[in-house]
């Protein structure tokens, strides 16, 4: 088939991407001069392992271009794909860029003599796709939803770090369809992805995104919560009580013999909160939506609020392990929001440095691949480097915000020695199990064991 996707961002690009692979001639269309340029020469604009060698091979086959003209990118398209950001605006979704997407291929289909498709899959809140998006592709174009054009949503369920292997091997697609003929059409978009196809109303595709990230966000808040009262109990480990909790089988099954630990699990378990470019966004939009609907949601509501307050209670424990943290330098290490990736939007180490900064600390970030725009805000008030003994000298505390594995394989034995006080606070457990050095003081998440020195 013939796609255009609108947006060359992260679910943009790496839909044009997985799409050219399993053999769809796609044009990959963006505002943005520099990231087209970018996928032109076969460098993608940001990291994601696996993006840039189907890059190079989609543009080798000639079945992956880039552009920055509409026209280019619709002319003999059959569908059309809105994978354009959805930002959080004061914790409401700002659909300025989907609307501003659907109000072009309105313009663009009003003169086509074959049925299009319009496909939304951007994140959207409930109503999104049928009602706004609808209105102005029939607006522009002059034609008629499910009549003279199909329109439908198509939620994706990318993790950063494993969005390609998710995009070719899904759990699920989820085919959200005004009427049948778009239904056959998404249905031929995927028919290579070998899982379950669930075809849907549009509204409901849009839901269950939402539903999906509101559910591993509360098991992530649920964790947090349990590691709160944990921290709070002297001779509790937090990560043995969810352990034991999750031996349930329910939890674990148990075949031929051997346990199994569902995927599920690493989203129950404690640290400094969860972060990225959808929970925090998707959970904001989800409790404004309920508010606005008269529909209380409070569990819902509780999840963003522990979410928020984790990396301030982080802090708080830290003052009191420590005796204050004021003129002390603190190492935060790891400002992506998870490793593999270099997004640093929405980490929970901007809140924890924020909060160590309120009590007089002075702070060095540490990250393997981010760069120096993810400590701009603070404009020279934090350091950022790819050099973990610049960032562990003369530190007081080392606060593990990140589970990059390269943590646990340094030599700590002369970093420390280099530190002020070697203390680490392991706010993903990383290290659990370590030996380490003698003199060091190490305080896991969500122990509330009485902490000293090592050895």
């Amino acid at each position: 088939m013939n796609v255009a996707v609108f947006g060359a961002g992260h679910v943009g690009l790496v839909t044009s991407v997985c799409l050219a692979e399993v053999g769809h001639s796609v044009v990959c269309v963006d505002v943005d001069r520099a990231k087209i340029e970018s996928i032109r020469a076969g460098t993608p604009p940001f990291f994601e392992p696996g993006l840039a060698e189907l890059l190079l091979r989609g543009r080798a086959t000639g079945r992956l271009r880039a552009t920055s003209s509409v026209a280019e990118a619709m002319e003999g398209s059959e569908v059309s794909i809105i994978a354009v950001g959805t930002p959080d605006r004061d914790g409401r979704i700002d659909l300025v860029y989907v609307l501003e997407a659907a109000g072009i291929i309105g313009e663009r289909i009003r003169d086509f003599g074959t049925f299009h498709t319009v496909i939304v899959k951007s994140t959207v809140v409930p109503g999104t796709t049928t009602g706004p998006v609808r209105e102005l592709l029939e607006c522009r174009s002059g034609r008629r939803a499910g009549v003279d054009f199909g329109l439908g949503m198509n939620p994706e369920f990318l993790r950063e770090g494993s969005a390609v292997r998710d995009f070719l091997c899904p759990d699920r697609v989820v085919l959200g369809a005004l009427e049948g003929r778009t239904a056959e059409v998404m249905q031929r978009l995927y028919a290579l992805q070998e899982c379950p196809k669930l075809t849907v109303h549009p509204t409901e595709a849009e839901l269950i995104k939402y539903a999906a990230n509101a559910l591993f966000s509360t098991l992530i808040s649920f964790s947090n919560e349990m590691f709160n009262l944990c921290e709070a109990i002297a001779g509790v480990d937090g990560s043995t009580v969810l352990k034991g909790a999750l031996l349930d089988h329910r939890w674990t099954p148990r075949i031929d013999g051997k346990l199994l630990a569902p995927g599920v699990q690493d989203y129950v378990t404690g640290g400094v909160g969860y972060g990225g470019s959808c929970f925090p966004k998707d959970m904001n939009a989800i409790t404004s939506m309920a508010r606005d609907l008269g529909c209380r949601a409070p569990l819902l509501e509780a999840v963003v609020e522990v979410n928020r307050r984790r990396p301030v209670v982080v802090v708080e424990r830290l003052k009191r392990e420590t005796g204050g943290l004021k003129r002390r330098k603190v190492a935060v290490l790891g400002m992506a929001f998870k490793p593999g990736t270099d997004d640093w939007r929405n980490s929970p180490s901007l809140p924890l440095i924020g909060a160590l900064l309120e009590e007089g600390s002075s702070v060095a970030a540490w990250d393997p691949m981010t760069g120096a725009e993810a400590v701009h805000g603070w404009k020279g008030r934090v350091s950022l480097s790819r050099d973990p003994g610049e960032v562990l000298e003369s530190a007081h505390i080392a606060i593990i915000a990140t589970a990059w594995p390269e943590i646990a394989r340094w030599p700590w034995d002369d970093l420390g020695q280099s530190m002020a006080q070697p203390v680490v606070y392991d706010g993903r457990n990383l290290m659990a199990g370590f030996a380490w050095p003698t003199g060091f003081r190490y305080i896991p998440a969500g122990s509330g064991k009485k902490t000293g020195e090592t050895r």
